[in-house]
């Protein structure tokens, strides 16, 4: 295949034509390391080698540059880069060197959300569901919730005096924060317990 004509298509990307009018766009950097020209010829085997070479840089290089963005499970990265319009086998393995530079681990990102959604009072089974959308594996979830510590009493006590207080004035109230707090994913004891100590606590103020 002889090639008749290079032009800058994109401002990081380089459009290559070919005799036969087929193009192909390639990253400008990996094209321009490789030293061909117009009117240089490339043999379909050199021309699929190049061509995968490059898709797997421009995927690198997409990877790299959402996650300088934003935190993103291994699965997660891989749907952003494919959706950009890399192929599937390029995205997986820029993923796997960007997993292997230790620019990416699922473990240590669910253990960090895991940590910051219970300092935030999201009830463990909330966190769960958050976890699984962030593409992170159900095994790393279960092991990273059963490491984290999740005092749902505490946390049900807090979402209460934060946002429900002033509903808990009378038993329909209650019952309306109940299911509330149910829905949220506390568990039935948790949210029991701290309604019972809550109310407890109110009738105590009253009497003094």
């Amino acid at each position: 295949m002889k090639i008749v004509e290079i032009k800058k298509d994109k401002k990081h990307t380089v459009r290559v034509v070919f005799d036969n009018s087929k193009y192909f766009n390639f990253d400008l950097d990996y094209w321009n390391s490789i030293c061909l020209h117009e009117e240089d010829y490339i043999s379909e085997q050199d021309l699929k080698h190049h061509l995968a070479e490059s898709d797997y840089i421009r995927a690198k290089t997409r990877g790299m540059w959402f996650l300088d963005r934003a935190d993103y499970s291994e699965k997660k990265l891989y749907e952003k880069i494919v959706a950009g319009g890399i192929s599937n086998t390029a995205a997986a393995r820029a993923v796997a060197r960007i997993k292997e530079l230790g620019l990416i681990d699922d473990k240590k990102l669910a253990s960090r959300l895991a940590e910051q959604m219970s300092e935030a009072n999201i009830s463990k089974r909330e966190a769960y569901a958050k976890l699984y959308q962030k593409g992170i594996p159900t095994d790393i979830i279960k092991s990273v919730l059963e490491e984290t510590e999740f005092d749902e009493v505490s946390q049900v006590e807090a979402v209460i005096q934060k946002k429900y207080r002033t509903k808990m004035s009378d038993r329909d109230g209650i019952q309306k924060v109940y299911a509330a707090l149910i829905r949220k994913g506390f568990s039935y004891s948790a949210v029991r317990d701290a309604i019972k100590k809550y109310t407890q606590e109110i009738e105590l103020c009253e009497e003094y």
